[in-house]
């Protein structure tokens, strides 16, 4: 239900065993709000006090439907329609409903998969847009994998989508075919740019397979330098365990002083525990008698414990501010690694002979990602008006050497060449519809939904008298950078921006949708393939495309 559609009512406590639900109002005829919830299809806004409860007549149809979408939506699984306490609760609204059993209630979510999957495809299908792909394996008992293929992008009002396409398990498969089906299914392989994967070799055939079929359909920018996406959450994860495999009869030793042993699959845990334990260690705290006969580490084992969580809370630092910002978007990447970068070369030429090492395995790692991933954070980056060039500028200078001015002239030279596609891309839009509509132009005719009508007052090129043109990607970047802000957000900011920048902004869109991670938030924290929800399991294999897909796609934003 949107804000501004409040519903007033007062009901009488004789109707406390009714369901209400109105036949119109702007409501689709399947009886469910124009949002997809579906929150007042039940209750009359106009007659709730005068209602005749004796003639009234439960549509259980609605009721089963109105459950179904709750399933479909929040994570509650069909088996609630068989729980005794549901049942319980549900006779007291109403003992006469009937909501079926769980097959029932499956047959009802997937028609509601069915239904919004063609409103979903319809959307995906005439976005004007890029599509960005990520996926993930998870895993679940007895050693089966889980595939999930989501879809990112940004819609028409700048809002970012994560929508998964295809969940399934996979049982001797070889996932690519699972992939291309589907892509082929929903039919966007035209509108794919990039997919983030996580940084294993065991991708490569996907990765070179996909990027044969959307060649098919269309050129990838900058001859597919930007295809491949490497997931951040995992070289972050890859490295701590590369820190922690140091020192695992330590870890140990000292988990089983605060925890009792029990280990976290979660390197944030073991990072807060190993922080934890070295700071009650210089307190003194595990010299008191209560710890006799425990098997504390000798000094110079607290001194590795604390030399290895001060380096894992460099990285800590930095995956805080990616995976659980509000905006994780692709533009706050670069200068956050850069800052872990400078920390790993800094312990590497450190002085401690334990860490210097450790600091040179994890930089070597860091540094291969950075080098495959520069290009395309680089873009995002120049793309957040906070930064621009200037940044770059001054990082490569700062940590590059003779090599910065290579380095920012590369990225410059990539911008311009993507910005001359999008502007080619463009022209040739605003000609197929000045061809398309030939009178209406003569008489001034100006059509609001043409995304592109701005160029028709040239504002994607302005020139003046006395200097050659200047592009919107010129006057963009001349600008002043805009007051750094922690809270910036920068999806607001094209979306105001987009009328003066039409061309840049849809660049913009399409690289700021790039899911840098596969990952975000805790689930980022990861030292192994996350795990398949247990409830999910239990919904059913036959359901959990459904829900996973559903629940995606009808979360509120």
């Amino acid at each position: 239900m949107s804000e501004d559609h409040e519903i007033n009512v007062t009901v009488d406590p004789k109707m406390s065993g009714h369901v209400f639900h109105d036949e119109g109002d702007g409501h689709s005829e399947d009886g469910y709000s124009d949002d997809g919830y579906g929150d007042d299809a039940y209750i009359d806004k106009g007659y709730a006090n005068e209602f005749d409860s004796e003639n009234f007549v439960v549509d259980e149809k609605k009721v089963r439907q109105a459950l179904a979408r709750l399933i479909c939506t929040d994570n509650v699984g069909p088996q609630i329609v068989e729980k005794e306490g549901f049942l319980r609760f549900s006779r007291c609204l109403n003992p006469s409903v009937q909501l079926g059993n769980v097959q029932s209630m499956k047959y009802e979510c997937h028609e509601i998969y069915k239904e919004e999957k063609e409103k979903i495809k319809q959307i995906l299908t005439t976005l004007d847009g890029q599509i960005s792909l990520s996926l993930d394996i998870l895993s679940g008992p007895s050693g089966i994998d889980y595939m999930c293929l989501t879809a990112h992008f940004i819609d028409d009002d700048w809002n970012a989508k994560k929508w998964v396409l295809y969940f399934c398990r996979l049982m001797g498969d070889d996932f690519t075919k699972v992939v291309l089906k589907s892509l082929s299914n929903w039919g966007i392989i035209s509108k794919i740019s990039t997919i983030t994967l996580k940084n294993s070799c065991e991708y490569d055939e996907l990765v070179e397979v996909l990027k044969d079929q959307v060649l098919k359909n269309k050129k990838l920018q900058l001859n597919s330098q930007l295809f491949r996406v490497y997931c951040c959450a995992d070289i972050l994860s890859l490295m701590v365990e590369d820190a922690l495999n140091e020192i695992p009869e330590i870890i140990d030793k000292v988990r089983y002083l605060v925890t009792c042993g029990r280990p976290s699959l979660m390197w944030h845990n073991t990072y807060h525990t190993l922080k934890e334990v070295s700071e009650l260690y210089s307190m003194g705290e595990f010299s008191k008698d209560e710890y006799d006969g425990i098997d504390i580490p000798p000094a110079d084992e607290w001194k590795k414990v604390e030399g290895i969580y001060k380096l894992l809370e460099n990285v800590h630092n930095v995956a805080k501010v990616l995976f659980e910002t509000k905006h994780s978007t692709a533009n706050i990447y670069l200068h956050n690694l850069q800052n872990l970068r400078e920390s790993l070369i800094k312990e590497s030429n450190g002085s401690d002979s334990f860490i210097r090492p450790v600091a040179e395995k994890l930089l070597k790692k860091f540094d291969k990602y950075w080098k495959d991933m520069f290009l395309v954070l680089a873009i995002a980056t120049v793309l957040d008006p906070r930064f621009k060039m200037k940044y770059l500028e001054f990082s490569s200078s700062k940590y590059e050497g003779n090599d910065g001015n290579l380095q920012v002239t590369a990225v410059l030279e990539a911008i311009q060449s993507l910005y001359g596609d999008y502007s080619a891309h463009a022209f040739k839009i605003e000609n197929s519809v000045s061809e398309g509509f030939p009178r209406s132009h003569e008489e001034g005719y100006h059509n609001p939904e043409d995304g592109f009508n701005g160029l028709r007052e040239d504002k994607h090129v302005i020139q003046s008298d006395n200097s050659s043109p200047k592009s919107e990607l010129d006057l963009y970047l001349e600008g002043p950078v805009i007051r750094w802000s922690q809270d910036f957000d920068i999806l607001s900011f094209w979306r105001a921006a987009s009328p003066e920048y039409p061309t840049l902004s849809r660049m913009a869109r399409d690289f700021l949708a790039i899911p840098v991670s596969v990952v975000t938030s805790f689930e980022a924290y990861y030292t192994q393939k996350r795990r398949v929800d247990l409830d999910l399991l239990r919904s059913g294999q036959d359901v959990m495309n459904t829900l996973m897909c559903t629940r995606s796609w009808l979360q509120k934003d």
